[in-house]
């Protein structure tokens, strides 16, 4: 009755959600990923208020005539190029080095080798063996020269820093040796690029993808726009409300608009068979009613187990993948009030053509329906006694499972952020950089301020010699290269600034070297809080446990030196954030489960119903995690996800099963009977809807994200052992614990009627 009014509210609220929609936008710091009561989080912000915020990227490119007049000439030239562009805060380079055998000197090293006073070969000598410079501004076989390029703070610029990046690829592609850009600002917006993209991208294509099937399967135009409006609605009502309540979309959130589509979908091929089913006997107005009678139930608990499995992601300690688990949950929600509000203004406005074709091959599946569940009554024991042997030997690989670290597996390896790091880790050695802090006395007490300077010198010490390191730079290294051996030194400044610092106290040599240059000095010692920081360069440490494993070793030795000793930088954020994955998968997996195991004993009247139905949905879950840890295949930030969003959305087809097969039973018939008629239509339901839904993942397979494409895959399969389970496995299960179709009727719960 209320068929139009509900179309015209659901029109208005949809127009009242695109404003809100459309404000709805991506968390791009990296303060976003982390709670903000987060230990590593406020180390890393503490890093950064002491010693500047300055993001920074490397840009590298070869040249064998490097330290020459000519090579240094270009170099000066690049650097300058690279200085202009817009949001370019500064960048360091050969060009502004001093050359080690005369660092008090004025002249540049260009300028050092136009007067003759050293030779490319002895620049190359000196240069190689310099700490500062090695492995940091030019390669270790002074081929490859590096420029580290500082981007202004993202709130004092006049350029987005996307358009700088841009601008920064230009200049590097248009260098005569073609120079590779990389660093985290250049990395995260790639990530928020590609998410962007894949946010317009991958909701074309899983709408235009489903938008086929189902035309395909029901060859009619309003069973076509239904599930379409249902999705779209939803959507906009999801990020509308997401808006509202000041959330962000994150990195892990690209699969919002395909999850909520394949659901939507899913969804409505349930009450399309149904209705199909419905009009035989009745007219369109009644076939509707019984419909909604019959569905609205199931689609229920279905929508809130959905929603279950995402909330259960909340309780992540990754911040981006908790969001994306309330987002979900809400669209999840959504999916039941506008697929039940919008069918019967969708069916009955006009009331012509309004029944949904057979799709083709539909009698050989509902045939091949048939002759499954014959097999499976036939030999119950054998098909049991397989499958459990095939979920222990494969889900055996869940102890071997890994967690990816290093976030350039997150791309294709054609991406240019992928080929940069490739060349400048090839070239230097270096992958990452972090930071130890260490709480310092003050310089006014020069006695225990000499003495901290020691212990830093042995705390470098014992951490260059940690295996995976590349060595550490401080305060300390800095005075190494200004009190020099006067063997090493050629120009008298500087052997006067090197005798005169070595006669100096620590505390007094910092205070002179502040005199001579500041900035040198801020980049390692804040004095107003008494924090010194020590740069440690990590080499190729790929396995994530062997990183975790590094950063506990720096920083259990700086604290046997400096008991306040902490590290600090993206690079422990990240570390800390991935390994808590694996861990966090279980805790949300597990609370998926219990979750959706009350609310379907709710539903069924019973825990027997409500437990047997969690088996052929979990067991899939375990193979595909296990056949991950087998192959090697590393859980990432959205494979994280797997197990409770799997869980939630296949165990949508045991409800269907079973509310069929309770309906079946009420009219009398034994359970054989009652199974063999819900396998025939809720199955076919069932097979209909999977294929919908690998069909509406596939569309993640084009993301630029890897964690999107694996996302998209490995959900596909556990759906797909999901229905295979619940077409084999449920059936079993229900046979063993109802006997009789009375006793099926029997505990049908009131909600169902």
């Amino acid at each position: 009755r209320w068929r139009v009014v509900i179309l015209l509210l659901f029109v208005g609220l949809t127009a009242a959600a695109v404003m809100p929609a459309m404000s709805l936008d991506f968390d791009r710091s990296v303060e976003g990923l982390f709670d903000k009561n987060d230990q590593n989080l406020k180390n890393y912000m503490e890093g950064r208020r002491l010693f500047g915020g300055a993001e920074t990227a490397l840009v590298a490119y070869d040249d064998a005539s490097l330290l020459t007049v000519q090579g240094l000439t270009k170099l000066e030239a690049f650097a300058d190029q690279l200085a202009k562009i817009k949001g370019i805060e500064g960048v360091l380079s050969l060009a502004q080095a001093k050359l080690p055998s005369a660092p008090a000197s004025s002249k540049s090293l260009r300028e050092h080798l136009e007067s003759g006073a050293v030779t490319p070969e002895q620049m190359k000598e000196q240069l190689v063996a310099a700490d500062l410079y090695r492995g940091r501004l030019l390669s270790a076989d002074a081929k490859t020269a590096v420029l580290l390029v500082t981007f202004a703070p993202i709130d004092t610029e006049d350029v987005s820093r996307a358009e700088t990046i841009s601008l920064l690829r230009d200049a590097c592609a248009s260098h005569d040796s073609p120079a590779m850009l990389f660093g985290g600002p250049v990395l995260v917006e790639d990530i928020y690029g590609h998410l962007e993209n894949d946010g317009r991208m991958l909701g074309l294509a899983s709408t235009t993808i489903l938008a086929v099937v189902i035309a395909l399967v029901f060859r009619n135009l309003r069973w076509i726009l239904l599930p379409l409006a249902v999705v779209h609605i939803t959507l906009l009502w999801t990020k509308a409300i997401v808006a509202i309540f000041s959330m962000q979309l994150s990195m892990v959130s690209s699969p919002l608009t395909a999850l909520v589509t394949v659901i939507g979908v899913a969804t409505v091929v349930h009450l399309t068979i149904r209705f199909r089913e419905e009009r035989q006997d009745h007219e369109p107005i009644e076939a509707t009613r019984r419909t909604l009678a019959h569905m609205t139930p199931a689609i229920l608990w279905t929508c809130l187990t959905t929603a279950a499995g995402f909330c259960s992601l909340m309780a992540s300690r990754v911040v981006p993948v908790a969001g994306f688990g309330a987002m979900m949950a809400i669209g999840s929600s959504l999916v039941f009030v506008t697929a039940i509000g919008l069918m019967p203004a969708a069916v009955l406005i006009g009331q012509k053509h309004t029944d949904p074709a057979r799709a083709p091959g539909e009698n050989k599946v509902a045939a091949l329906l048939g002759g499954m569940i014959r097999a499976v009554e036939r030999r119950p024991g054998r098909v049991a006694v397989i499958a459990l042997l095939i979920i222990g030997a494969v889900g055996s690989g869940i102890v071997r499972l890994e967690v990816s670290t290093n976030f350039t597996e997150d791309f294709r390896e054609s991406s240019p952020v992928v080929v940069s790091y490739n060349f400048i880790n090839k070239r230097l050695g270096v992958t990452t950089m972090f930071d130890v802090l260490v709480d310092m006395p003050p310089t006014s007490d020069e006695e225990a301020f000499a003495k901290a300077m020691k212990s830093l010198r042995a705390m470098q010490k014992k951490i260059d010699a940690l295996a995976g390191l590349k060595g550490t730079l401080s305060l300390n290294n800095l005075l190494d290269f200004l009190i020099a051996p006067k063997t090493r030194l050629t120009d008298p400044m500087s052997v006067m600034l090197a005798g005169g610092l070595s006669m100096m106290p620590p505390a007094k040599q910092v205070e002179t070297l502040r005199t001579l240059g500041p900035e040198l000095v801020d980049t390692f010692w804040n004095s107003d809080h008494r924090v010194m920081r020590v740069i440690v360069q990590q080499g190729n440490v790929p396995d994530s446990r062997d990183r975790r494993r590094l950063l506990m070793q720096v920083e259990s030795i700086a604290r046997e030196h400096f008991p306040s000793a902490r590290v600090a930088g993206v690079e422990v954020l990240i570390v800390n954030m991935v390994s808590s994955l694996l861990k966090d998968q279980w805790v949300t997996f597990g609370l998926a489960v219990g979750a959706i195991l009350i609310m379907m004993c709710i539903a069924f009247g019973g825990w027997k119903l409500g437990l047997i139905a969690l088996v052929p949905n979990a067991a899939p879950i375990i193979l595909v995690l296990g056949a991950m840890g087998w192959i090697g295949f590393k859980v990432n930030v959205a494979t994280a996800m797997l197990a409770s969003v799997s869980m939630g959305l296949a165990v949508d087809f045991s409800i269907h099963y079973i509310y069929r097969f309770r309906h079946e039973a009420r009219q009398g018939k034994t359970v054989e009977q009652a199974l063999r008629d819900a396998h025939g239509s809720t199955g076919l339901a069932m097979v209909v809807a999977n294929i919908a839904l690998i069909a509406g993942f596939s569309s993640l397979t084009i993301s630029a994200f890897i964690p999107t494409i694996h996302f998209g895959i490995l959900v596909s399969l556990a759906m797909l052992g999901g229905l295979v389970g619940n077409l084999v496995a449920l059936p079993l299960l229900i046979r063993l614990v109802v006997r009789d179709g009375n006793r099926a009727a029997s505990e049908a719960p009131v909600s169902s009627t």
